[in-house]
């Protein structure tokens, strides 16, 4: 089994009520109990469990975000046709913030070759828009995550602060009708304000499995962004997103609308 999926099966199993045991996992994944408790291990330090004497137990799925590989491998298609939807939308020219995320950094990898500023907030981002020669990069300062190698606290923020953008490109973490855009992670959160903030107008980019849920910070109101690029939607969903005024641009994943 390949490690994203496996990582993937360990993560559903370890959602039981009473945790899951490695030896399950070695016969779920046909993996070594070695390999188990490594990725167990990685797991644990990006808080989506907890180890305990034998196997592991979830820990709330509000403060959980699945690791940078795992979130990588999933859904890729969906995630170019939404990075082509956003990267039309970028007129030649112009300055723009690029959010962290493999969903952003798809949007990155769009305008590679573009004439375009991009302020870029991740590593993967960055390598993502310089494919192809054209685009200026900027990357802010401060220390990086060492999961997404996403640059993070006040020196990040200050930089994205100064950098006056035509347009943001916003990751989404979690997004509902009653709390908003909403983070698992206060640093994130603070950076993604400092985008609204800098930018006169924001796109936000999301896999429809991030809309009605939430996450323990809040980022900002729903009415805070002008567009949502994302898959198809349930009409429900697109009442309450459309009735906050933001427009919203459903794609497939071949790119054409849904």
């Amino acid at each position: 089994m390949q490690r994203a999926n496996r990582l993937k099966t360990i993560m559903t199993a370890v959602r039981s009520p009473a945790g899951v045991r490695v030896s399950d996992l070695v016969a779920a994944t046909g993996a070594s109990a070695m390999t188990i408790r490594r990725d167990l291990g990685e797991l644990e330090r990006q808080g989506v469990l907890r180890r305990v004497h034998g196997g592991a137990v979830s820990l709330p799925a509000r403060g959980a975000r699945p690791p940078f590989a795992l979130r990588l491998e999933s859904q890729v298609g969906l995630k170019q046709a939404i990075a082509r939807a956003a990267a039309e939308l970028v007129p030649d020219g112009s300055s723009i913030i690029v959010d962290a995320g493999t969903t952003a950094a798809a949007v990155a990898g769009a305008l590679a070759g573009r004439d375009v500023t991009v302020l870029v907030l991740s590593v993967p981002a960055a390598a993502a828009a310089g494919e192809r020669p054209g685009a200026r990069i900027i990357t802010p300062g401060g220390p990086l995550d060492g999961d997404d190698l996403t640059w993070l606290g006040h020196r990040a923020v200050q930089d994205v602060l100064d950098f006056r953008a035509d347009l943001a490109i916003l990751g989404v973490c979690a997004w509902d009708e009653h709390s908003g855009l909403t983070s698992t992670s206060t640093q994130d959160a603070e950076t993604k304000r400092a985008m609204l903030a800098s930018a006169r107008r924001t796109i936000a980019v999301a896999t429809p499995d991030k809309l009605n849920t939430s996450a323990t910070f809040t980022v900002s109101p729903s009415g805070s962004v002008d567009a949502l690029i994302t898959g198809a939607l349930p009409a429900d969903t697109r009442a309450w997103i459309t009735a906050a005024g933001v427009d919203v641009v459903e794609t497939g994943e071949a790119g054409a609308p849904a």
